[in-house]
Protein backbone atom coordinates (compact mmCIF):
# COMPACT_ATOMS: atom_id res chain seq x y z
CA UNK A 1 0.00 0.00 0.00
CA UNK A 2 2.59 2.46 1.02
CA UNK A 3 4.81 2.07 -2.18
CA UNK A 4 2.17 2.11 -4.09
CA UNK A 5 1.22 5.42 -2.80
CA UNK A 6 5.08 6.56 -3.12
CA UNK A 7 4.85 5.52 -6.78
CA UNK A 8 1.75 7.88 -7.33
CA UNK A 9 3.62 10.65 -6.00
CA UNK A 10 6.92 10.16 -7.88
CA UNK A 11 4.60 9.92 -11.22
CA UNK A 12 2.40 12.76 -10.07
CA UNK A 13 5.11 15.86 -10.82
CA UNK A 14 5.82 13.93 -14.23
CA UNK A 15 2.13 13.64 -15.10
CA UNK A 16 1.60 17.50 -14.06
CA UNK A 17 4.25 18.71 -15.85
CA UNK A 18 3.19 17.19 -18.79
CA UNK A 19 -0.27 18.15 -18.37
CA UNK A 20 0.81 21.49 -17.92
CA UNK A 21 3.21 21.72 -20.52
CA UNK A 22 0.96 20.75 -22.96
CA UNK A 23 -1.93 23.16 -22.21
CA UNK A 24 0.71 25.57 -22.21
CA UNK A 25 1.48 25.00 -26.03
CA UNK A 26 -2.43 24.63 -26.65
CA UNK A 27 -2.60 28.33 -25.62
CA UNK A 28 0.18 29.16 -27.88
CA UNK A 29 -1.47 26.95 -30.67
CA UNK A 30 -4.87 28.49 -30.17
CA UNK A 31 -3.91 31.68 -31.91
CA UNK A 32 -3.55 30.66 -34.89
CA UNK A 33 -6.58 28.06 -34.83
CA UNK A 34 -8.54 31.11 -34.27
CA UNK A 35 -7.27 32.48 -36.94
CA UNK A 36 -8.51 29.78 -39.14
CA UNK A 37 -11.90 29.91 -38.23
CA UNK A 38 -14.08 31.71 -40.60
CA UNK A 39 -16.73 32.87 -38.62
CA UNK A 40 -17.18 36.08 -37.98
CA UNK A 41 -18.46 37.16 -34.54
CA UNK A 42 -17.91 41.14 -34.54
CA UNK A 43 -16.69 43.47 -36.85
CA UNK A 44 -13.71 44.65 -34.96
CA UNK A 45 -10.95 42.13 -35.25
CA UNK A 46 -9.60 42.15 -31.93
CA UNK A 47 -12.68 41.49 -30.18
CA UNK A 48 -13.71 38.93 -32.80
CA UNK A 49 -10.36 37.00 -32.44
CA UNK A 50 -11.27 37.48 -28.55
CA UNK A 51 -14.54 35.71 -28.98
CA UNK A 52 -12.77 32.95 -30.58
CA UNK A 53 -9.59 32.82 -28.53
CA UNK A 54 -11.66 32.80 -25.00
CA UNK A 55 -13.98 30.23 -25.78
CA UNK A 56 -11.20 27.75 -26.90
CA UNK A 57 -9.16 28.57 -23.99
CA UNK A 58 -12.02 27.76 -21.62
CA UNK A 59 -12.39 24.25 -23.06
CA UNK A 60 -8.84 23.73 -22.46
CA UNK A 61 -8.67 24.86 -19.22
CA UNK A 62 -12.19 22.54 -18.37
CA UNK A 63 -9.48 19.75 -20.08
CA UNK A 64 -6.58 20.32 -17.47
CA UNK A 65 -9.47 20.79 -14.32
CA UNK A 66 -10.69 17.28 -14.97
CA UNK A 67 -6.95 16.12 -15.06
CA UNK A 68 -6.06 17.70 -11.99
CA UNK A 69 -9.34 16.32 -10.33
CA UNK A 70 -8.22 12.35 -11.44
CA UNK A 71 -4.64 13.66 -10.08
CA UNK A 72 -5.94 14.36 -7.33
CA UNK A 73 -9.73 14.85 -6.00
CA UNK A 74 -9.07 15.41 -2.16
CA UNK A 75 -6.60 18.15 -3.33
CA UNK A 76 -8.79 19.44 -5.83
CA UNK A 77 -11.98 19.56 -3.89
CA UNK A 78 -9.71 21.75 -0.97
CA UNK A 79 -8.98 24.74 -3.79
CA UNK A 80 -11.58 24.44 -6.69
CA UNK A 81 -14.06 26.64 -4.14
CA UNK A 82 -13.97 30.42 -3.66
CA UNK A 83 -11.93 30.15 -0.46
CA UNK A 84 -11.49 32.29 2.92
CA UNK A 85 -10.34 35.60 2.16
CA UNK A 86 -10.03 36.80 5.30
CA UNK A 87 -7.55 33.99 5.69
CA UNK A 88 -3.76 35.25 6.95
CA UNK A 89 -1.05 35.54 4.86
CA UNK A 90 2.25 34.24 5.47
CA UNK A 91 4.48 36.78 6.73
CA UNK A 92 6.88 37.84 4.03
CA UNK A 93 9.68 40.67 5.11
CA UNK A 94 10.85 41.62 1.88
CA UNK A 95 7.60 42.65 0.73
CA UNK A 96 7.00 44.36 4.27
CA UNK A 97 4.15 41.75 4.77
CA UNK A 98 4.20 41.20 9.05
CA UNK A 99 1.59 38.19 8.58
CA UNK A 100 -0.94 40.33 10.25
CA UNK A 101 -2.59 41.42 6.82
CA UNK A 102 -5.63 39.35 5.41
CA UNK A 103 -5.78 38.39 2.31
CA UNK A 104 -8.46 40.29 1.20
CA UNK A 105 -6.61 43.19 2.79
CA UNK A 106 -3.46 41.93 0.43
CA UNK A 107 -5.64 41.82 -2.93
CA UNK A 108 -7.14 45.62 -1.77
CA UNK A 109 -3.64 47.03 -1.41
CA UNK A 110 -0.64 45.40 -3.32
CA UNK A 111 -3.39 44.57 -5.83
CA UNK A 112 -3.61 48.29 -6.26
CA UNK A 113 0.13 48.52 -6.69
CA UNK A 114 0.18 45.64 -9.22
CA UNK A 115 -2.29 47.25 -11.33
CA UNK A 116 -1.08 50.41 -11.29
CA UNK A 117 2.30 49.34 -12.78
CA UNK A 118 0.38 47.16 -15.23
CA UNK A 119 -1.11 50.03 -16.03
CA UNK A 120 1.90 52.73 -16.89
CA UNK A 121 3.66 49.84 -18.61
CA UNK A 122 0.59 49.47 -20.81
CA UNK A 123 0.21 53.56 -21.17
CA UNK A 124 3.96 53.22 -23.07
CA UNK A 125 2.36 50.40 -25.01
CA UNK A 126 -0.58 52.74 -25.90
CA UNK A 127 1.10 55.68 -26.64
CA UNK A 128 3.80 53.76 -28.80
CA UNK A 129 0.37 53.06 -31.06
CA UNK A 130 -1.35 55.86 -31.08
CA UNK A 131 -4.39 54.41 -29.07
CA UNK A 132 -7.87 56.65 -30.06
CA UNK A 133 -9.06 56.75 -26.27
CA UNK A 134 -12.52 58.25 -27.21
CA UNK A 135 -13.15 54.16 -27.48
CA UNK A 136 -12.05 53.41 -23.97
CA UNK A 137 -15.83 52.68 -23.33
CA UNK A 138 -16.03 50.88 -26.23
CA UNK A 139 -12.97 48.73 -24.86
CA UNK A 140 -13.83 48.43 -21.57
CA UNK A 141 -17.28 47.12 -21.73
CA UNK A 142 -15.83 44.39 -24.36
CA UNK A 143 -12.76 44.21 -21.72
CA UNK A 144 -14.83 42.55 -18.82
CA UNK A 145 -16.40 39.56 -20.11
CA UNK A 146 -12.97 38.08 -22.00
CA UNK A 147 -11.39 39.32 -18.37
CA UNK A 148 -13.57 37.15 -16.38
CA UNK A 149 -12.85 34.08 -19.03
CA UNK A 150 -9.30 34.75 -19.44
CA UNK A 151 -8.44 34.98 -15.72
CA UNK A 152 -10.38 32.00 -14.88
CA UNK A 153 -8.90 29.73 -17.82
CA UNK A 154 -5.14 31.12 -16.50
CA UNK A 155 -6.23 30.31 -13.00
CA UNK A 156 -7.28 26.78 -13.67
CA UNK A 157 -4.42 26.33 -15.65
CA UNK A 158 -1.51 27.51 -13.93
CA UNK A 159 -2.70 27.48 -10.20
CA UNK A 160 -5.13 24.91 -9.57
CA UNK A 161 -3.47 22.42 -12.69
CA UNK A 162 -0.26 23.16 -10.45
CA UNK A 163 -1.01 23.31 -6.82
CA UNK A 164 -4.04 20.97 -7.13
CA UNK A 165 -1.91 17.61 -7.73
CA UNK A 166 1.53 18.93 -6.17
CA UNK A 167 0.17 20.03 -2.98
CA UNK A 168 2.04 17.61 -0.06
CA UNK A 169 3.95 16.23 -2.56
CA UNK A 170 6.32 19.32 -2.46
CA UNK A 171 6.46 22.53 0.22
CA UNK A 172 4.48 25.25 -0.19
CA UNK A 173 7.37 27.77 -1.17
CA UNK A 174 8.44 25.13 -4.25
CA UNK A 175 4.73 24.89 -5.41
CA UNK A 176 4.40 28.83 -5.28
CA UNK A 177 8.09 28.87 -7.31
CA UNK A 178 7.01 26.50 -10.05
CA UNK A 179 3.77 28.32 -10.17
CA UNK A 180 5.43 31.80 -10.86
CA UNK A 181 8.12 30.64 -12.64
CA UNK A 182 5.84 28.52 -14.95
CA UNK A 183 3.43 31.50 -15.44
CA UNK A 184 6.14 33.65 -16.37
CA UNK A 185 8.46 32.44 -18.78
CA UNK A 186 5.23 32.13 -21.35
CA UNK A 187 4.79 35.77 -20.92
CA UNK A 188 7.68 36.58 -22.48
CA UNK A 189 5.95 36.42 -25.55
CA UNK A 190 2.29 37.42 -24.22
CA UNK A 191 0.98 40.64 -23.04
CA UNK A 192 2.77 42.47 -21.16
CA UNK A 193 5.70 41.32 -23.14
CA UNK A 194 9.81 40.33 -22.87
CA UNK A 195 11.98 40.19 -19.93
CA UNK A 196 9.68 43.19 -17.69
CA UNK A 197 6.33 41.27 -18.91
CA UNK A 198 7.99 37.80 -17.79
CA UNK A 199 8.84 39.41 -14.82
CA UNK A 200 5.75 40.84 -13.44
CA UNK A 201 4.01 37.83 -14.63
CA UNK A 202 6.13 35.55 -12.64
CA UNK A 203 5.72 37.93 -9.26
CA UNK A 204 2.34 37.80 -9.93
CA UNK A 205 2.47 34.19 -10.45
CA UNK A 206 3.58 33.25 -7.07
CA UNK A 207 1.59 35.68 -5.18
CA UNK A 208 -1.42 34.12 -6.58
CA UNK A 209 -0.20 30.44 -5.96
CA UNK A 210 0.48 31.96 -2.34
CA UNK A 211 -3.19 33.32 -2.54
CA UNK A 212 -4.93 30.21 -3.63
CA UNK A 213 -2.90 27.82 -0.99
CA UNK A 214 -3.65 29.99 2.23
CA UNK A 215 -6.91 31.01 0.82
CA UNK A 216 -7.90 27.44 0.10
CA UNK A 217 -9.53 28.44 -2.79
CA UNK A 218 -9.26 31.12 -5.68
CA UNK A 219 -11.56 34.15 -5.70
CA UNK A 220 -8.61 35.91 -4.42
CA UNK A 221 -6.50 34.59 -7.04
CA UNK A 222 -8.83 35.20 -9.90
CA UNK A 223 -10.10 38.58 -8.64
CA UNK A 224 -6.60 40.21 -8.79
CA UNK A 225 -5.44 38.62 -12.35
CA UNK A 226 -8.93 39.74 -13.41
CA UNK A 227 -8.26 43.20 -12.68
CA UNK A 228 -4.90 42.93 -14.70
CA UNK A 229 -6.62 41.57 -17.32
CA UNK A 230 -9.31 44.40 -17.56
CA UNK A 231 -6.17 46.46 -18.13
CA UNK A 232 -4.38 44.45 -20.76
CA UNK A 233 -7.39 43.95 -22.88
CA UNK A 234 -8.73 47.21 -22.88
CA UNK A 235 -5.49 48.51 -24.09
CA UNK A 236 -5.08 45.39 -26.82
CA UNK A 237 -8.97 46.64 -28.00
CA UNK A 238 -7.63 50.13 -28.42
CA UNK A 239 -4.42 49.72 -29.51
CA UNK A 240 -5.67 48.30 -32.86
CA UNK A 241 -6.67 51.05 -35.70
CA UNK A 242 -10.11 49.58 -36.14
CA UNK A 243 -11.26 49.55 -32.34
CA UNK A 244 -14.55 51.82 -33.46
CA UNK A 245 -16.07 49.13 -36.42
Amino acid sequence: MLESRKKEENLTPILTALIIGLAIAGIFALRPVTAKIKTVFHSNPVVNTQIKFQSLQLVLAATVLILAYFLNPENFARFFRMGDVNAHISKIAWLGVTGNETWLEIATSMGFFITLATGIFMFFQLKKAGADYRYFLFSLLWSIPFSMANAFSEEAIFRIGIISPLYGVFSVSVIALISGAVFGLPHYFGMPSGIVGALMAGFLGWLLAMSLIETQGFLIAWAIHFVQDVVIITSMILMNKSVGS
